[in-house]
């Protein structure tokens, strides 16, 4: 059923090493334990059997997070369920007695496993409690957490003020749906351990019909096959596909996958059943197989016509008797000269390829006003226009001369030399500043005033 009861845990691979994990980060308090998985994979089974599995060694605190809103419900519920007085105790004291609990059993060699279901659903700041009664100071870890939840559980914990909960994470396992070979088992180990045997009840395709509509959700499975053998209790028949095609529709009100169309024998008479449809071949889209449907031509059903012609062929085909059709054909055009939008665009858009079109032409359009615009124009103004014959070959000009290196007077003109010492300054173009280290303050602000003495 939906509810997870431990009397009928299936060892699937995931779940199975998921629990062997769990346990493991428990006994040898290696510290926080996660458990994710999409909803209906089983996490709440997990937890209650690691509840029932470490129950003998360990008090344990199983919650569900949806219930839990303050610090005050969450000390009462832990309490609650190791058996401690919670009634009529403000928050301090309950914390003071749960804090007092845990000593008590770290002294036995004991400890407090507390499991959260749905822990997205409990606040960051609860979240943050709970890792805090980790840090109650006995000879052995003694308080072992384990949250279970969804996706979204991973991305609260990536917030950066649950950083500290984060590096304590000892153990993340992830539970996902069954694949086709783990339904199989997981079908017959649900109905052996209820006293039945599926291949009896259920007949054959049953189980691939039940992989097909699930996608492998062990709640989903258990529901439909559970309502499967509702519909046909009273006709004490075996289940067939299309009961688990007629449940599937009843508990989920959706559709069954295309191939698993329920069919009902009182209304085969009033509507049609469908199934899935052949393979479809894209080969079949070219050649004289693929045939053409007409719709809107009238209010009755599609009217079928004869098989379009294929690519290569450029004849009309006539049209087919009880075609509604009676004007004439309409044939795409080969070349530019039967082109029928042609004198629509003659006298909007030029032939790009027309000689009087100029793309580099540039006299007519606005110069620049600069020193490097009219450089730009001289160069632009001597190089040959598109059409126009390539110029005659230049022999190449002589090596000239280097120019002559320029005095280090051009070329430091604008420069100032800072020395430390008067003395030890060489004046260049004397234009040498001596300034003693006392001078620094000022010296750049007579500097930005253009003052160079």
């Amino acid at each position: 059923m939906a509810a997870p009861r431990t009397q009928f845990y299936h060892p699937a691979t995931q779940i199975d090493a998921a629990l062997k994990s769990v346990e493991r980060c428990i006994r040898r308090g290696e510290g926080v334990a996660l458990v994710v998985g999409t909803p209906g994979t089983g996490k709440s089974l997990l937890l209650a059997k690691v509840a029932d599995d470490v129950r003998d060694d360990f008090d344990v605190a199983l919650l569900s997070g949806a219930s839990i809103c303050t610090r005050r419900a969450l000390w009462q519920s832990i309490l609650a369920a190791i058996g401690e007085q919670f009634r009529g105790i403000d928050e301090a004291e309950l914390r003071i007695a749960l804090v007092e609990r845990i000593r008590g059993l770290a002294a036995t060699g004991s400890g407090l496993v507390i499991l959260v279901d749905e822990a997205t659903t409990l606040p960051t700041r609860l979240i943050e409690e709970l890792r805090l009664l980790t840090n109650v100071p006995t000879p052995l870890p003694a308080v072992h957490i384990v949250l279970a939840g969804s996706v979204r559980l991973e991305e609260m914990l990536a917030a950066p003020r649950m950083e500290s909960l984060a590096q304590r994470v000892a153990v993340r396992a992830y539970l996902e749906p069954l694949d086709h070979a783990e339904t199989m088992a997981y079908l017959r180990t649900q109905t052996r351990a209820a006293g039945l045997d599926w291949d009896r009840l259920f007949a054959a395709g049953c189980d691939d019909a039940v992989f097909t509509v699930t996608d492998g959700v062990p709640r989903l499975i258990n529901q439909l096959c559970d309502q499967a053998l509702v519909l046909v209790a009273e006709c004490s028949r075996q289940v067939t596909p299309n009961d688990i095609a007629m449940a599937w529709r009843e508990i989920q009100r959706l559709p069954a996958p295309l191939g698993l169309e329920p069919r009902r024998p009182d209304l085969d008479q009033a509507a049609p059943t469908y199934s899935a449809s052949p393979a479809f071949d894209v080969d079949d889209l070219s050649g004289d197989a693929m045939p053409m449907i007409e719709f809107g031509v009238g209010d009755g059903e599609p009217t079928l016509v004869e098989p379009m012609p294929s690519r290569d062929r450029r004849e009309p085909t006539a049209p087919a008797s009880g075609d509604p059709w009676s004007g004439p054909d309409v044939e795409m055009a080969e070349s530019h000269e039967d082109d029928p939008f042609a004198p629509l665009f003659h006298d909007t858009a030029p032939d790009p390829v027309s000689p009087s079109v100029r793309h580099d032409d540039f006299r007519d359009r606005p110069h620049v006003r600069s020193r490097e615009g009219h450089a730009l124009g001289r160069l632009l103004a001597s190089l040959p226009a598109a059409g126009d014959p390539p110029p005659a070959a230049v022999p190449p000009a002589p090596p000239a001369d280097p120019a002559p290196v320029a005095e280090a007077g051009d070329d430091d003109a604008d420069m100032v030399v800072v020395v430390d010492d008067a003395d030890d300054a060489e004046p260049i173009a004397g234009r040498v500043a001596a300034v003693r280290p006392g001078d620094y303050r000022s010296l750049f602000t007579r500097l930005r005033r253009g003052d160079r003495r």
